[in-house]
C-alpha cells in the first residue's frame, strides 16, 4: 500500500497554478488513498488575489479539511512564504519559489528546498508551467507517488486529454522540476 497520510498547504496567488498543483496531487492520490481532502480557499472574482490550497489524502479518514500546520507547505510567493513559514511542522519540508522570493530567513525547524520555477519555467519559453516544474520537485523529493501516475492524471484532468503540444510542455516542465530536484537538492 502507501503512506498513511500525507499533507500540504499550497499557497501563491492566483494564477500561479496553486488549485492546479493541488487538484493534481488529490486526483493521483484517488489510485492509492482511501481518503482524500482537497479544500482550495481562493479570491475567484480577482486574478493575483491571493490563493491556498490543503490536500490531504489518508488511509485513515479525515477528521478536518482545514490545517493549521502541515508537514508539507509549498510557497509561491512573497505573501504564501510569509504565512507558510510559521505553518511548516517541526521536522517538515518547505518549498519556495526561490525566482520570486528573495529574502528567505533561516529555517528554524523545517527543511527548506528553493526552487527556481519562475525562471526555469521562463527559460523554457513557458511562464505558465512554473507550477508544473514545482510539481515536478515536489514529488521528487516527497516520494509521496508515482511519477507515471501524477503526469496520467495531469494529461486526464487538466489538459483533458487533448492538446499534445500542452501536454508535452507539462511533461517537459514536470520533468525539469523533477530534474532539478535531483541535481540541485540531493532527492
Amino acid at each position: 500500500m502507501t503512506n498513511d497520510r500525507h499533507e500540504v498547504i499550497i499557497g501563491g496567488i492566483g494564477g500561479q497554478g496553486v488549485i492546479t498543483i493541488g487538484y493534481a496531487l488529490a486526483g493521483a492520490a484517488l489510485e492509492s488513498y482511501k481518503y482524500i481532502s482537497r479544500f482550495p480557499i481562493y479570491l475567484g472574482t480577482m486574478r493575483g488575489g491571493p490563493a491556498f490550497c490543503t490536500v490531504i489524502f489518508s488511509n485513515q479518514e479525515i477528521p478536518a479539511q482545514i490545517l493549521s500546520r502541515a508537514h508539507n507547505t509549498v510557497a509561491l510567493e512573497d505573501g504564501a512564504y510569509a504565512r507558510l513559514k510559521k505553518e511548516t511542522k517541526p521536522g517538515g519540508r518547505l518549498f519556495v519559489n526561490s525566482s520570486i522570493v528573495k529574502k528567505l530567513d533561516p529555517p528554524q525547524d523545517y527543511k527548506l528546498y528553493e526552487v527556481p520555477v519562475t525562471g526555469l519555467a521562463q527559460e523554457m519559453g513557458a511562464p505558465g508551467m512554473a507550477n508544473m516544474i514545482m510539481l515536478g520537485a515536489y514529488r521528487t523529493v516527497t516520494g509521496v507517488m508515482d511519477d507515471e501516475l501524477l503526469l496520467k492524471t495531469v494529461q486526464k484532468e487538466l489538459a483533458g486529454g487533448g492538446a499534445k503540444d500542452r501536454m508535452e510542455k507539462i511533461q517537459i516542465a514536470y520533468e525539469k522540476g523533477a530534474n532539478y530536484a535531483k541535481e540541485k537538492l540531493g532527492a
